[in-house]
């Protein structure tokens, strides 16, 4: 894990917050911020001259069973992604995806109001979306982007070489590179502030958001989430972060692993910013610009994204109160009360499985219809 020995290292971005009292592993863990994913870089430096034509066809080559001849970068990647860790247990790997899929609603209620919101937060971590023009834009097809990723990993099968999960996971990661690529000469990025743009400490952040933060806020609407669930969700992340190209030290192996790094991201990150605050109103108040929600809808977006966060982090980002501040408190009591029952009803979990694998499949749908959502490398991010 990251709490290893210490070597001697550049200078710590100035985002990074060590605590009063910390020891070396505070060091260590802030170190991260100026990692990258060197395999995915060499991959895009030698795309990138390309046209977009031969960019994807190389792609969908390195991503095929057989692939044919390479450029060595390609190649590398390759052979890289076909090598599935001794550690993955496949069965445990499903039942993780279907705590996602199983919750349906709620889980999108917690990945939107919860897991995006606190990743927003992060005032380093926020800046690759904050530069791609996009800050306050296409938010719909953003969640719907999203929503795309996570049911397709949760799927069965969603990390196996070649599945539609594998293959969004693999695309996401090249995208992040792209970004990379076109942020790391950009005079707009501050590195000394920043660290490196979608660093290794942001990435292994957003694992845990999707995992451990999001099994978090399920309990805190009032669903029951096993301890062994919650192991076989983040052993699935585990392997999603490591196709994403997340740093193996960074990978929590327990639920305690995950809290003790999580706990020690919180601590040494800094406090939301502007933009935090413009892609927080951005996201809740996209059914009112869109004229699909009502302004009761909003208020309680805005409670339940309070209720999920937390108020230190809900005033920071200057979330209004309103009189639908109780109603997530009640939602919990009512959940929690359904819940109970329906564990010890025949059948209600894989009914609840299917229904929630359908909300997911709607979410998407409403955005893409029955398209696959391309995950496409993006021309030319904003220098």
């Amino acid at each position: 894990m990251w709490w290893g020995a210490v070597t001697r290292q550049p200078m710590l971005p100035a985002r990074f917050r060590a605590p009063t009292s910390a020891s070396p592993r505070f060091t260590r863990l802030g170190h991260f911020l100026t990692r990258e994913d060197p395999l995915a870089d060499a991959v895009i430096d030698e795309l990138v001259p390309l046209e977009r034509a031969a960019q994807e066809a190389l792609i969908a080559r390195m991503l095929s069973a057989r692939p044919g001849a390479l450029p060595r970068s390609l190649q590398t990647m390759h052979d890289w992604l076909r090598a599935e860790p001794f550690w993955f247990d496949a069965p445990r790997a499903q039942a993780g995806g279907e705590v996602l899929l199983r919750n349906g609603l709620l889980a999108g209620f917690v990945l939107g109001f919860k897991s995006l919101v606190v990743g927003y937060c992060s005032p380093g971590g926020n800046k690759p979306l904050a530069f791609s023009g996009r800050l306050t834009s296409d938010v719909n097809r953003r969640l719907a982007e999203t929503a795309r990723f996570v049911e397709a990993v949760s799927l069965p099968g969603g990390t196996q070489f070649s599945s539609p999960g594998f293959i969004a996971t693999v695309r996401v990661r090249l995208i992040h590179a792209r970004i990379r690529h076109a942020l790391r000469g950009s005079p707009r990025w501050k590195a000394a502030e920043w660290g490196a743009p979608i660093n290794q400490y942001d990435m292994a952040a957003t694992v845990l958001l999707f995992s451990s933060v999001l099994i978090a806020g399920l309990r805190d609407l009032g669903v029951n989430v096993s301890a062994e669930d919650e192991a076989a969700n983040l052993h699935l992340w585990r392997a999603i972060g490591r196709l994403m190209g997340v740093d193996e030290e960074l990978l929590a192996t327990s639920p305690a692993e995950a809290d003790a790094l999580w706990s020690a991201i919180e601590a040494t990150d800094g406090d939301p910013d502007a933009d935090s605050r413009r892609l927080t109103h951005a996201l809740i108040l996209e059914g009112a610009d869109r004229g699909t929600a009502p302004p009761a809808a909003i208020d309680f977006g805005y409670a339940l994204c309070r209720h999920l966060i937390g108020a230190r982090r809900a005033d920071l980002l200057e979330l209004p109160h309103s009189a639908w501040d109780l109603a997530p408190g009640v939602m919990k009591r009512l959940i929690r009360g359904v819940d109970s029952m329906t564990r010890y009803v025949p059948g209600a979990r894989d009914g609840a499985l299917r229904l929630g694998a359908g909300y997911w499949r709607r979410t998407v749908e409403l955005t893409f219809g029955k398209r696959e959502v391309p995950f496409e490398l993006p021309n030319a991010p904003t220098p």
